[in-house]
């Protein structure tokens, strides 16, 4: 069977060549009493996993090996008032045997400007990625996947700070992803776009305390590229949020909020009020719904910090895009742990657990995944470093009614150049 290819993706290429031939631009046209600094990064080896294809645990499947490099460069630009980051990255990865539909070559290109006023400061990060489903931070986990799967990702995030007191602060903050994938019918990925703004008041009452408070808008368009279904989701809430520094190294953040979404789906073939049988208008019309939900969003977190040791634990409940074409309230438990073991040492472990749900009660498909991994980092010289991880994944989708398990180690040598700065 042909494969339908997706043209936005071809145009989101060439729009990605254009940004990366802006860097000598940037690096060469500095005013007086700027610099501006090369910093190259190059991460080469091997990887093995036991369940790269994703099969649920009721199938056989095979382990595979391959290896991968990771190619990024670190332009900066640097004013008394200005400061201006680009940075393209390559990462490529090939693996033996039959496993051949596994090679993968994903890239990125992040643009971040910040300039400062005496009082505030304005950012936009721009920023285009270009890579395999497989190794999305999307991925669904749907078996069968292949290189020629892949997604492009456009992200906007511009904000505004603004200090008009010793203890006051403004922010305003907003966001625009865009998503395309390239994949066949029965993958079942709807591109979408994702936005929002939010409005942030924040007040230090102590050198120990603070607290903030926060308007928040959003608007989520999913669709189908082969077929009429749309989900169009606008969103509305506020926050509270309150920060304590309990020690010189321990600090706790609460915040509490709710958010009210507004859901509505069009392009159905079944019946919404009876999902076991045809929409009754079908084949002269398709049928739709729309439903209101109101739902938490919030969490808490405790951090503490020293000199050798980083602990985060985190619990949050916030709403988030999904790529089956729902946006979702996500619920998710995270604990960070950093160390470092001795002078070129460094050790790290972390757990992430995620329950997801639909907004409202139609198109349910609940989703719970668990990750654990476990890294070290010996650095040989000021530029070498060598890398090892384990990570387990688990995830658990109603989409196909099954459980997904993979093992996967991964052993590189890291190269960081020392910057060349003119």
């Amino acid at each position: 069977m042909s494969r339908i290819r997706n043209p936005v993706r071809y145009r989101h290429i060439k729009a990605a060549a254009i940004l990366i031939s802006l860097l000598p631009g940037l690096l060469t046209s500095q005013p007086a009493r700027a610099y501006w600094e090369l910093t190259p990064r190059i991460e080469g080896g091997i990887t093995t996993e036991t369940n790269p294809y994703n099969r649920i645990e009721t199938q056989s499947y095979d382990g595979a090996t391959g290896a991968f490099a990771d190619f990024r460069l670190e332009g900066s630009l640097q004013t008394p008032r200005d400061v201006v980051t680009l940075t393209p990255r390559l990462r490529s990865s090939r693996f033996a045997g039959s496993n051949e539909p596994l090679d993968d070559d994903d890239y990125w290109i992040n643009l971040d400007a910040t300039h400062y006023w005496d009082t505030a400061n304005a950012n936009l990060g721009v920023m285009y990625r270009d890579n395999g489903i497989r190794t999305s931070e999307f991925n669904t986990a749907n078996p069968g996947q292949t290189r020629d799967d892949s997604q492009s990702t456009w992200s906007f995030d511009p904000s505004l700070s603004y200090i008009f007191s010793a203890r006051n602060s403004i922010q305003l903050t907003a966001n625009w992803t865009d998503i395309t994938y390239d994949a066949p019918p029965q993958s079942g990925y709807y591109d979408y776009t994702n936005g929002s703004i939010q409005a942030t008041w924040i007040h230090a009452f102590s050198e120990k305390t603070s607290a903030l408070v926060a308007v928040n808008g959003g608007s989520f368009k999913a669709s189908d590229p082969y077929s009429a279904s749309r989900n169009n989701t606008d969103s509305f809430g506020g926050t509270l949020a309150l920060e304590r520094k309990l020690s010189p190294t321990l600090t706790t953040t609460v915040t509490l909020g709710s958010s009210r979404s507004t859901q509505d789906v069009e392009g159905l073939f079944f019946d919404p009020e009876n999902p076991g049988f045809l929409c009754p208008t079908y084949p002269f019309a398709l049928c739709s719904i729309s439903e209101n939900s109101n739902n938490f969003v919030g969490g808490i977190t405790l951090r503490q910090q020293s000199e050798v040791m980083t602990t985060t634990i985190d619990y949050s409940q916030s709403q988030a895009p999904r790529s089956n074409g729902t946006s979702v309230v996500s619920e998710s438990f995270r604990v960070n742990f950093q160390r470092t073991l001795s002078r070129k040492l460094d050790g790290s472990f972390n757990l992430l657990y995620t329950s997801d749900s639909a907004l409202g009660n139609y198109g349910r498909q609940d989703r719970a995944y668990f990750s654990g991994n476990a890294a070290l980092r010996y650095r040989l010289t000021r530029t070498l470093a060598v890398n090892g991880s384990y990570n387990y994944s688990v995830n658990n989708d109603d989409a196909n009614g099954a459980k997904q398990k993979n093992n996967s180690l991964f052993f590189s040598l890291i190269y960081t150049g020392v910057g060349i700065r003119r």
